[in-house]
């Protein structure tokens, strides 16, 4: 460098890497900060980005640059760099001995995956095996830098970069330049980055339904014929941890690159289309994540879409943010024929007015969480059933209870609050389902309200509810809730090792959540036994499928997703519909 181009250089590039190894198919984007050398600010300046790869060599000769690579061996998880050969006539003399080696490596898929249509569809997906493994031409106009001793080659000259699987199994490297915006000419050093191998992300583990099979029923009856599909419908509820909680500070077991938004949206949107339910209920869904991702994908699949955020907000990346419950439906399946937006503070004002006036300030304080409830009522649409005229409704409750455990009496006030209006609905008798993450363990006293109809708690200072709070609540109701997967335990046809999910004492999964090192029981699905039958539910997971802790690089979400398939009661679909409340929860006026 020239003494005056050295005293040109007025910035210094500053990188941070969000995660040290990048994953084919995530977008993978650097923090890039320009500063001053001395103690001015840098000068006006653009930033010019270059991304570099590994430059590969031949597996059997050493000195020759790689101009093909095998995609079989990449779908086989073969090691990568012995896919390379510098010519396709380099891979046809070594064809016979690499042919042997894929079908080694097949054979072992085969027995680890026990999936022989899985295997071969990752063969037939890597659409080399008959075509000489030709996935990979490098030209000659290439850029290639050298770099400690290695050869790189450029593939790319953004600020964010996508790997491919031409990059699995190698590393990167970033660099960074500060120039002059109308001179071009530079205004720092190039800031270089090296990243760990790239990986790919590993392969989903699909969950089953289990078929349920009452034992009051006849053995004989054959599951698949006890219903149509006109007469049943699935629900699937899910917290799926919003980016604004996924902290590494919070999740410290999880891989940095599994906890970027970027792939976890990816990997849950997998996941729940995977499942095709009928009803989706989703909670702590980023009010932008909503709009920007969810809502359009989950249009263009068939579903009618509904949204309601929570009523405070949090401060992150020079912005305020806010989650909330969305509700998708199919909209073949069911129309919309009214919704109800619950929010918590406000249903809890009357509660305060009915504290003593030196204890109301302290009340607003204690119950006003932002939590929020959805509640839909659907109706089927009309598909030529033998169900007579009038099509089954649905009243589906989604909601997110607040999380602090030290507050139960601010539970405890939400779901009383969320039922004493859902009992207005059941009323008009519409059959119901509460989905969501009620943040309650089975036995507390919310779960308790919820499936026996009734509670008397205990208020006093020495109690969990200090201001006298559940004597101003209406803790009895006559909808007969029960919880959907406690049918898992009175099944004739669930295996043992699937009941060994369940608190046989509860009878509720042995957890929902996994998080921070401390496993509970925290979502639920509940409905109305006399309007809706369980005839499946989506397996559960165990301490094996899961491991320490989640989120990790398999599930993106602390919690797991629970999934039921109901039947509606003919009896019930008889009768013509009253027409639903205005108002169920008369919500009061926010207090002057």
């Amino acid at each position: 460098m020239g003494l005056q181009e050295s005293e040109s250089l007025t910035c210094k590039v500053n990188v941070t890497l969000p995660y040290t190894t990048p994953v084919v198919g995530v977008k993978f984007k650097p923090t890039v900060r320009v500063v001053g050398i001395t103690s001015l600010p840098a000068p006006q300046h653009n930033k010019k980005f270059s991304w570099y790869r590994e430059k590969i060599t031949c597996s059997v000769h050493h000195l020759q640059l790689a101009t093909i690579q095998c995609m079989s061996c990449v779908a086989l998880d073969m090691p990568v760099r012995e896919s390379y050969y510098c010519s396709k006539q380099c891979f046809l003399d070594l064809w016979p001995q690499h042919k042997a080696r894929h079908c080694l490596a097949a054979e072992s898929v085969s027995k680890a995956s026990n999936d022989c249509y899985s295997l071969m569809g990752r063969l037939r997906s890597s659409g080399s095996w008959t075509g000489f493994g030709i996935g990979s031409i490098f030209v000659e106009s290439e850029t290639l830098v050298e770099r400690e001793g290695k050869t790189w080659i450029k593939v790319g000259s953004s600020e964010t970069y996508v790997p491919s699987m031409d990059d699995f199994g190698f590393c990167l490297m970033f660099e960074s330049l500060a120039i002059d915006c109308s001179l071009g000419f530079p205004l720092s050093e190039i800031k270089s980055i090296m990243t760990d191998l790239v990986i790919i992300p590993p392969h989903p583990c699909p969950r089953h339904m289990i078929q349920i099979q009452h034992l009051k029923e006849p053995r004989n009856i054959v599951f698949e014929s006890q219903s149509s599909n006109a007469d049943t419908f699935s629900v699937l509820s899910y917290n799926i941890l919003s980016d604004i909680y996924a902290s590494r500070s919070a999740h410290v077991k999880c891989p940095g690159w599994a906890l970027e938004w970027e792939y976890r949206r990816k990997n849950l949107l997998l996941e729940i289309t995977g499942y095709d339910a009928d009803i989706i209920c989703l909670q702590e869904v980023q009010s932008d994540h909503f709009e920007n991702y969810f809502k359009p994908k989950l249009t263009k699949r068939g579903y009618s879409v509904t949204y309601k955020k929570k009523a405070m907000q949090v401060y992150t990346a020079n912005q305020f943010i806010s989650d909330g419950c969305a509700t998708f439906f199919r909209h073949d399946r069911f129309k919309e024929i009214t919704k109800y937006e619950l929010e918590f503070d406000k249903t809890a004002l009357s509660v305060v007015e009915g504290l003593e006036p030196g204890q109301r300030t302290e009340g607003q304080i204690r119950l006003m969480k932002g939590n929020i409830a959805l509640v839909i009522i659907l109706e089927r649409v009309e598909n030529g059933s033998s169900l007579g005229a009038f099509q089954p409704r649905i009243c589906v409750a989604n909601t997110h209870i607040y999380a602090n455990p030290n507050l139960p009496d601010v539970k405890l006030c939400q779901v009383a609050s969320l039922v004493n209006g859902l009992e207005k609905i059941a009323q008009t008798q519409i059959p119901l389902l509460i989905c969501g993450d009620m943040n309650s363990l089975p036995g507390s006293d919310p779960h308790k309200f919820l499936v026996t109809g009734r509670i008397c708690p205990v208020s006093s200072k020495e109690t969990a509810d200090p201001l006298g709070i559940y004597n101003l609540l209406k803790l009895q109701h006559s909808i007969p809730l029960v919880s959907a997967y406690s049918s898992l335990l009175c099944s004739g046809r669930v295996k043992e090792d699937e009941k060994k999910k369940m608190n046989q004492e509860t009878k509720e999964p042995v957890f929902t959540n996994l998080s921070g090192g401390n496993s509970s029981t925290l979502d639920y699905i509940f409905h109305t036994e006399n309007d809706l039958e369980v005839e499946g539910l989506l397996e559960l997971l165990n301490s094996e499928t899961v491991g320490d802790a989640l989120p990790s690089a398999l599930w993106s979400s602390d919690h797991i997703a629970l999934m039921a398939n109901f039947r509606f009661k003919q009896a019930f679909c008889r009768e013509p519909h009253s027409p639903p409340p205005q108002n169920p929860w008369h919500q009061a006026a926010p207090l002057s």
